[in-house]
């Protein structure tokens, strides 16, 4: 077992070599700033949370800097997890963390989309039980599209709010530009998750550019409650 684990850490480690100059060059061209590994417990940089950090995570190609006004954060994070069967489970995600401006705390809620592997998001349900799926509807009615693509997940008690920031014009954007992203906003962050995928420019681009788009979003229909 302990030989296998270290294989799939070296595989992973290998990988992760030839996606550092992608990461570099997407942080050159944007102006960010490119540390590569870092590590959680000794380096002095601002930990990239929401829901898959934990004690054990190991953080490669860490960017940060400012983005059209933004500050972004990026990160290849992977995580070992093990499932009740003793098996272990390597986890893979590309992280962009984009800072809202909104000074008006905003409910936590996660966007998950459907039709492929959930088990990198399980800690999600573990770490918030309140976390329930939200019965949409309540305003307005989505679109197919975006029901058969997405989940949304927040506590029963902001549900209703959160249909009003995540509305079915937005869902509609949702549905077309981001599956198979996965989205969280926490603690005013907000997160976009591309899980175990092969790294391109053109990935790391999408996903800078739907991020920015939400995080505007969010906080121009904040402001517009107000």
């Amino acid at each position: 077992m302990a030989i296998k684990k270290y294989t799939k850490f070296l595989s992973h480690r290998i990988k992760n070599r030839s996606n550092s100059r992608i990461f570099s060059n997407f942080a050159k061209r944007i102006g960010i700033v490119y540390f590569g590994y870092v590590n959680q417990h000794d380096d002095e940089h601002k930990l990239v949370r929401g829901l898959t950090v934990s004690s054990t995570i190991r953080d490669n190609n860490y960017c940060v800097g400012t983005v059209d006004d933004y500050s972004v954060s990026v990160v290849d994070r992977s995580d070992y997890t093990v499932e009740p069967d003793g098996k272990d489970i390597l986890n893979s995600w590309i992280i962009f963390a984009i800072e809202l401006h909104a000074k008006t705390a905003i409910p936590h809620f996660f966007v998950e989309a459907k039709n492929h592997d959930v088990q990198p998001y399980h800690s999600l349900f573990s770490t918030y039980p309140n976390m329930k799926e939200v019965d949409l509807g309540v305003f307005e009615e989505y679109s197919a599209d975006f029901t058969s693509r997405f989940s949304v997940y927040a506590r029963p008690a902001k549900s209703t709010d959160v249909q009003t920031i995540i509305n079915a014009k937005i869902s509609n954007v949702l549905a077309a530009h981001f599956w198979p992203m996965c989205i969280e906003q926490h603690d005013n962050v907000l997160y976009l998750y591309s899980t175990n995928v092969s790294i391109t420019s053109q990935l790391l681009d999408s996903l800078l550019k739907n991020g920015l788009w939400l995080a505007g979003h969010l906080d121009k229909q904040i402001e517009s409650e107000d």
